[in-house]
C-alpha cells in the first residue's frame, strides 16, 4: 500500500519507518527545511535507535518532501504533526487543521497525532469530505521504532466500517492485541494511558517523602508492590518527576477537557501538584548558598534520546540559577542553554554536589573514585540508580526515600 505522513517528528518518523520495513511505499512530508534536509541525507534530525539504518536501508521505498500535494494519490493519509499546549492547558489544533485545510482531494485519514477526546468527529464535521480514524500512538522514546513495529496493544477509533476494516487487517499483521472502537474511546484511551502511567509516579514520589521521614526504602517498597500482578512493578520508580513531550502536555489536556466537562479529576489533579513539586523537594536535601557548584549528570528527560522537552533538569537548573548558584550539565547526547561540560570528570570537576538526574548506564555505573575531583564528594541520587548506593566509598551519598535517617524512629527506655 501507499501511505503519506504528514509530520516527521518521533511520531510521524518511527511511523514511516515502520511502514517502509513492512514493504509498503511512503511519503513522509516535512516542512522544517533543516530537518527535510538532515532525513534526506538518511539522518534523523534526532536521536533515536535505528532510524538512521531503516531510513538508507528502504531509501527507494521513501520519498521525503515538503508539499502535501505529493500525498494526493496514497491510499491512506497519516496526521503526525505537533499538538502544543496552549497557556490554557488546551491542546492547540492549528498544526492538524492547516494541513487538512490544504488537502485538495477526498482522503482517508488517520490521526496519529495525540488529540483530545472529541477531536474525530470535531474534524468529520469541519472536513467532511474527508473519512476519519484515530490510531493512538503509545511510543517511548529511546525504544519508538521498536514499538512501532511491535506495540503491546493498537487501537482503532473509527465510524466507517470499511475503514475499519481494512486499518484492522493492516495492524493484524503485527500479531498483537487490537481494539476497534469509537474515536472518542480511542483518544480516551491514549490519555488515560499516560494519566495513569504519571499517577503511578507521582504516587511513588509523594510516598518517597513519608520514606525519607520514616527511615523506610522505597525502592523495596516499590518491589514488594511490584510483584502483585494487579500493580506491576515499570513506573513505580521514585525520583525527580517525570518529564517528556508526552505526560505533561496529556494531563494538562485531560484536566482541560475535564474543566470542560464540569468534571473535577481530582486523582490526575494530585498527580500534576506531585509532579509540579517534586523538582523543589529534591533540591530541599541540598544546603545551597550562592557560588555553590553542582553538576547534573544527565540532562535528557530520560535515556536514550535527546529530549529535552520538559526534562527536569531544566527545572532544576530554573531554581538553582535563580538563588545563584553555579550549574554546570554533561549528558552524552542531549544539549542545553547552561554550561555544559564535554566529559563526566570536566562536569565533577571542582563541583560541591553532584546530582544524578537522567538514569544513562554511563553515569549509574559510576564507580565512587569517579567523584574524586569534586571539592565535596556529595552525591543526590534523583533517579535512585546509581549502582554503588550500598557501598558508596567515600562519596556522601542520599537518594530520593532511601533510608535515609529518620526522624521519628521509635527509642528503648
Amino acid at each position: 500500500m501507499k501511505f503519506g505522513i504528514i509530520g516527521l517528528g518521533y511520531v510521524g518518523l518511527a511511523t514511516l519507518c515502520g511502514l517502509a520495513k513492512a514493504g509498503h511505499e511512503v511519503i513522509g512530508v516535512e516542512t522544517h527545511q533543516g530537518k527535510l534536509g538532515l532525513l534526506k541525507s538518511g539522518h534523523p534530525p534526532f536521536h533515536e535507535p535505528g532510524m538512521a539504518d531503516v531510513l538508507q536501508e528502504h531509501a527507494d521505498q521513501i520519498t521525503l518532501t515538503d508539499e502535501i500535494a505529493n500525498t494526493e494519490h496514497v491510499d491512506y493519509l497519516i496526521l503526525a504533526v505537533g499538538t502544543p499546549s496552549k497557556p490554557d492547558g488546551s491542546c492547540d489544533l492549528f498544526y492538524i487543521e492547516t494541513a487538512l485545510s490544504e488537502l485538495k482531494t477526498k482522503h482517508k485519514v488517520v490521526i496519529r497525532s495525540s488529540v483530545p477526546p472529541g477531536t474525530t468527529d470535531l474534524l468529520k464535521i469541519m472536513y467532511p469530505s474527508h473519512t476519519f480514524a484515530i490510531v493512538p500512538e503509545f511510543l517511548q522514546e529511546g525504544r519508538a521504532l521498536a514499538d512501532v513495529m511491535k506495540p503491546h496493544r493498537v487501537v482503532i477509533g473509527c465510524e466507517d466500517l470499511e475503514v475499519a476494516e481494512e486499518l484492522a487487517g493492516i495492524y493484524g499483521r503485527l500479531g498483537v492485541p487490537l481494539i476497534c472502537t469509537t474515536p472518542i474511546n480511542a483518544e480516551l484511551i491514549k490519555y488515560a494511558s499516560n494519566a495513569f502511567l504519571a499517577t503511578k509516579i507521582s504516587f511513588m514520589n509523594d510516598l518517597s517523602r513519608l520514606a525519607d521521614e520514616a527511615g523506610a526504602d522505597i525502592m523495596t517498597i516499590a518491589d514488594g508492590m511490584g510483584l502483585d500482578p494487579r500493580i506491576g512493578r515499570s513506573f513505580l520508580n521514585a525520583g525527580i518527576g517525570y518529564g517528556g513531550s508526552c505526560f505533561p502536555k496529556d494531563m494538562d489536556a485531560l484536566l482541560h477537557v475535564a474543566k470542560e466537562n464540569d468534571v473535577n479529576l481530582r486523582v490526575i489533579k494530585a498527580a500534576v501538584k506531585v509532579n509540579d513539586t517534586q523538582a523543589e523537594y529534591v533540591l530541599s536535601k541540598l544546603h545551597l548558598e550562592p557560588k555553590t557548584r553542582v553538576a547534573i549528570l544527565g540532562l535528557a528527560f530520560k535515556p536514550g534520546t535527546d529530549d529535552m522537552r520538559d526534562a527536569p533538569s531544566i527545572l532544576l537548573a530554573h531554581h538553582m540559577v535563580a538563588r545563584n548558584v553555579e550549574v554546570i550539565g554533561y549528558d552524552p547526547i542531549a544539549t542545553w542553554e547552561y554550561p555544559q561540560a564535554a566529559s563526566v570528570e570536566e562536569a565533577l570537576k571542582g563541583a560541591d554536589y553532584a546530582i544524578l538526574v537522567t538514569e544513562w548506564e554511563e553515569l549509574v555505573n559510576l564507580a565512587p573514585e569517579a567523584f574524586s575531583g569534586m571539592r565535596q564528594r556529595r552525591l543526590l541520587d534523583a533517579r535512585n540508580a546509581w549502582k554503588f548506593a550500598r557501598d558508596p566509598g567515600d562519596v556522601s551519598y542520599e537518594g530520593i526515600g532511601r533510608m535515609q535517617r529518620p526522624s521519628n524512629t521509635p527509642t528503648s527506655n
